[in-house]
């Protein structure tokens, strides 16, 4: 999905970095690397087409917090499913909501995030989440691997450069 909030300027004080994953374990490696930086508390949005490694990087991001990355499953129907670890991750799938008045009922505004993480798959559907969100994540699939882009304030992303992953 090229048309979505990433794919225009940055907002004033953020930044941007992109990565070049060569395979799903390198895209779980990354995840953990990423997930072992950020407090508590911050809410990410995973935005890629079908297939390009969403779900991948919250099995990684998840086995950071001590979950199996066999317990993460695409919330595609259930919606929002939470992960119970050190640090308890909800993850949410937005592919199938239609509407902000959907959203508002799934109970997203809801989560008591302050202890945990939230990671929103298809955040671009809906403009009501973007001031919601602390880091942004888009997946494009490319022949030799997953670019991801990363783009978060200069406070995040300052932490994410402390990550020893290959940039591109």
């Amino acid at each position: 999905m090229e048309n979505h909030r990433l794919s225009r300027p940055l907002p004033k004080g953020h930044q941007r970095i992109r990565l070049l994953i060569k395979t799903p374990r390198a895209m779980m490696q990354a995840a953990q690397a990423i997930a072992q930086v950020l407090p508590a508390g911050i809410s990410i949005g995973l935005s890629g087409e079908l297939g390009a490694g969403k779900t991948t990087f919250v099995k990684g991001f998840a086995a950071a917090c001590s979950i199996p990355h066999d317990a993460v499953t695409s919330p595609t129907f259930t919606l929002i499913n939470e992960y119970k670890g050190t640090v308890p991750i909800f993850h949410a799938d937005l592919y199938r909501i239609g509407s902000d008045d959907e959203l508002f009922r799934t109970g997203i505004y809801d989560l008591d995030m302050r202890q945990g993480f939230l990671l929103v798959e298809w955040p671009e559907k809906f403009k009501s989440l973007a001031n919601y969100l602390d880091l942004f994540l888009v997946f494009s699939i490319k022949k030799d691997g997953r670019l991801l882009t990363i783009t978060g304030n200069r406070e995040i992303m300052n932490r994410l450069k402390t990550v020893k992953l290959e940039k591109r």
